[in-house]
């Protein structure tokens, strides 16, 4: 069972689902992108901060892993041994969406019951210590660990000959109220 923080202050919940689904629409819309281009160019070697642009979605779709589960109380140590997972992930974008997807619902249940966003959580790592921060900062370091990543996307399919996908929050704003108003 989970352990949530109950009470209130600091930032709302509605801004951390707001953010959450950001994430979670930006991801998709790179995704979608990636779709559209050969599948050999996913794989393409690069000289970058990836080898290739599927090596950046399955770092992204760990480091979601890694963060959820983080949440969720368990230790590095715990996290860590389930890694082999993510290898099997590979090269087929099918399998890294499918996985982003569940991960996407596993956030959004975790966020249902979580009633104080600006709740304490202490997060241990074996070389780094100790980190003492709230619920709110760890999706607000998801979130813009999911940005700068699907900017390097974007460099890398620069870097190819092909256009990135716009993913600026802005955007996401403006897709947001074109959905409320149909």
């Amino acid at each position: 069972m989970l352990n949530v923080p109950k009470g209130k202050g600091g930032i709302g919940m509605s801004e951390i689902l707001k953010l959450h689904h950001y994430h979670r629409w930006a991801n998709e819309q790179v995704i979608q992108h990636l779709k559209t281009m050969p599948a050999a160019s996913l794989q393409q070697e690069l000289k970058s901060v990836f080898p290739t642009v599927n090596a950046v979605l399955v770092h992204i779709c760990r480091a979601d892993y890694i963060w959820l589960h983080v949440l969720y109380g368990e230790t590095y140590e715990q996290i860590v041994s389930r890694f082999d997972q993510f290898e099997k992930l590979g090269g087929d974008l099918g399998a890294i969406e499918h996985r982003m997807t569940e991960q996407y619902e596993d956030y959004s249940r975790f966020l249902k019951v979580l009633e104080n966003p600006e709740g304490p959580i202490s997060i241990s790592h074996p070389r780094l210590g100790t980190l003492k921060t709230t619920y709110a900062d760890v999706i607000r370091h998801v979130v813009n660990h999911g940005t700068y990543h699907r900017g390097n996307i974007s460099a890398m399919l620069h870097q190819m000959g092909y256009k990135g996908v716009p993913t600026d929050y802005i955007f996401f704003q403006t897709n947001h109220k074109k959905a409320k108003a149909c």
